[in-house]
């Protein structure tokens, strides 16, 4: 069966649709009228056609019969009244046409332009009786009835001559190339909507919608999966949803991100938009996912935007010590890194404050979450707001446009590291402290709340106290901050660690230089000590970047050291041999260390004999 079907009501329509050859067009044809015609059309729907033409009285009582088909009246065009006119005229006699207005109004037309006498009208409309329209048109006068194969029919029953008003090629080959684009169009509407049902489908949440009358007119796969697993079953979730897109409809007002439960056991994020087409309201539509699908998808984001540099590096085992109130600090640190709580970490600038943030970060449970570092001094107020917050499209002037994620929320199921905290305005700590407090954070121009779990380290080189007594640090951020404290003691505290250093900077920049320093003499290392380094652990790797830079051999000596430090030190050059017993005394001291004490161990490690070491101990005690 082609999709395209004409049911002729009568042998003529039959006849011409051979002549036009219709069936080498894909066009099948029937023929069949009345209840007949009605039957063949069920029949040729059923058996896959998809537009149907016929005319006449056929044509009402199949559009009745099928709605959701598109059914095609063949037209009466001008050329069909003027034959059936002129037939008529020839009959003699008052004529009537019994037919719709619209061909009266043609056969007014006719008989104007060629002066023709008018005939009588008798006006068939969907439904009217021809019985009752021909004994009328009898009692009138009518002798002739122009109409349609029924018409005609009845007429003569009723001992009247009739003429058929009878289709041409012209209205036929009309009414074909209307079906044809009507199949055309109902084509592309089947595939705009197999796309949709394909793109609804796919997507991870849930679609529905209804229009106007509140008939569902999409839901996809995810939805029904969702509404199956509700406890209360399919009907009482999909009836709840239905009443409240009813609402949002007469409300005309979306709402996003409203926490529901569907049934007894499913918790979901859903949002409600009213579907508005020329101001007028055309019905609703319902997006939603399961909460924890929903937290699982935001936290693989989070840990994918953790990846674009949100990592942590360092651990405790990088941080290398021989300086006993060091090591006080770090074990007390990696107790603080299995809990939960906020710390502030307090160090001159230059320290390793960073260092110790990261550290904590690796040895807690957050590890596997993001690591986010920002310095608040380092970024201007306005702009670290939306940074650490993010902000909403248009919420300022030069707004990204489809806004941006903060900081805070990239750090979700991880750590964010608050560099400078001491630098942060007063209207921002006043947030920070929201955040600590609620765990929640609001975008920059938006009233939406966004959960985030995350953990706080802070830092500062500032003394808060004497802020907090100035008023310019609030006194319960720095309560909230300084739940576990952490003081890193400056370098010059702990002066026997600066070789370590050293040892560690000269292999990391002669793998950035492609050099080959190998180590700085005993004697460079201990004008390194006489420093104070006030810029810390920072000044003194720009220190010996700049001695591998400019290292003429694989041993750095002690007056290229000099040469880097002689602006720094004292005028005077410190003598050699000073410099050489305190280098190693530093050395002894770290070897007995390193081996707990054991003497022997310690003589092999530095490289002489246990009575060299025995005497140099008691030189060291004199």
């Amino acid at each position: 069966m082609s999709e395209i079907v004409l049911i002729a009501p009568d042998r003529e329509i039959v006849e011409l649709a051979e002549k036009l050859g219709l069936q080498s067009r894909q066009i099948s044809f029937i023929f069949a009228r009345l209840d007949e015609g009605v039957t063949a059309a069920k029949a040729a729907v059923s058996a896959g056609a998809k537009v149907l033409i016929t005319r006449g009285m056929t044509f009402h009582m199949i559009l009745n019969a099928i709605p959701n088909v598109p059914i095609i009246e063949i037209p009466y065009t001008g050329y069909d009244i003027l034959r059936s006119r002129l037939v008529a005229d020839k009959q003699g006699g008052q004529l009537a046409l019994a037919a719709d207005k619209q061909v009266g109004d043609g056969f007014a037309s006719i008989e104007e332009i060629l002066e023709l006498p008018a005939s009588m009208r008798v006006h068939l409309e969907d439904g009217a009786d021809i019985d009752t329209a021909i004994l009328n048109a009898r009692n009138l006068g009518a002798t002739t009835i122009i109409g349609s194969r029924a018409v005609v029919e009845t007429a003569e029953q009723y001992g009247l001559t009739g003429v058929t008003l009878a289709s041409g090629r012209e209205g036929l080959e009309q009414a074909i190339s209307l079906a044809m684009q009507r199949l055309s169009n109902q084509r592309l509407e089947e595939q705009a909507a197999r796309q949709l049902e394909t793109i609804i489908n796919s997507i991870n949440y849930g679609v529905l919608a209804i229009d106007h009358t509140g008939a569902v007119t999409a839901m996809n796969m995810e939805a029904a999966r969702l509404f199956n697993l509700a406890k209360d079953g399919w009907a009482a979730a999909e009836s709840s949803f239905i009443q409240r897109l009813w609402e949002c409809m007469i409300t005309r007002e979306r709402q996003i991100g409203v926490v529901e439960r569907i049934g007894r056991n499913l918790d979901i994020a859903v949002s409600f938009q009213p579907v508005v087409v020329s101001g007028e309201v055309a019905g609703a539509v319902a997006t939603f996912q399961l909460i924890d699908q929903l937290q699982e998808l935001e936290q693989k984001t989070r840990q994918e935007l953790s990846l674009r540099g949100r990592v942590a590096r360092a651990s405790f085992l990088d941080i290398e010590t021989r300086s006993p109130a060091m090591q006080k600090v770090i074990e007390e640190t990696k107790r603080f890194a299995g809990y939960d709580s906020t710390v502030l970490i307090l160090g001159e600038t230059g320290s390793g404050k960073e260092y110790f943030a990261q550290a904590i970060h690796q040895a807690s449970p957050r590890r596997s979450g993001p690591f986010v570092a920002v310095n608040c001094a380092a970024i201007p107020e306005t702009i670290l707001e939306s940074e650490l917050f993010g902000h909403v499209e248009g919420a300022f002037t030069g707004a990204k446009k489809g806004g941006k994620i903060g900081l805070f929320e990239q750090a979700h199921k991880g750590t964010i590291f608050l560099d400078e905290i001491g630098e942060m305005s007063d209207s921002l700590q006043t947030r920070l402290l929201r955040v600590l407090q609620e765990h929640q954070v609001y975008r920059v121009g938006d009233d939406r709340v966004i959960p985030v779990d995350i953990r706080v380290i802070a830092a500062t080189n500032r003394n808060l106290r004497t802020m907090m007594a100035e008023q310019r640090f609030r006194n319960d951020l720095y309560y909230r901050l300084a739940v576990l404290t952490v003081s890193i003691p400056p370098l010059r505290a702990r002066k026997t660690d600066i070789s370590l250093f050293v040892r560690s900077f000269i292999a990391n920049f002669n793998q950035k230089f492609q050099t080959s320093v190998k180590y700085i003499e005993p004697d460079g290392i201990n004008l390194l000590m006489q420093y104070d380094w006030p810029g810390n652990i920072r000044e003194l790797h720009n220190m010996i970047e700049r001695l591998v830079v400019l290292a003429v051999s694989p041993i750095i000596t002690r007056q290229e050291v000099w040469s880097c430090l002689k602006d720094l030190l004292p005028a005077s050059d410190p003598a050699p041999a000073d410099n050489l017993k305190n280098f190693e005394a530093a050395a002894i001291r770290e070897a007995l260390e390193k081996t707990g004490g054991n003497k022997q161990q310690a003589a092999k490690m530095l490289g002489i004999g246990r009575s060299t070491l025995w005497r140099k101990l008691r030189e060291l005690d004199e």
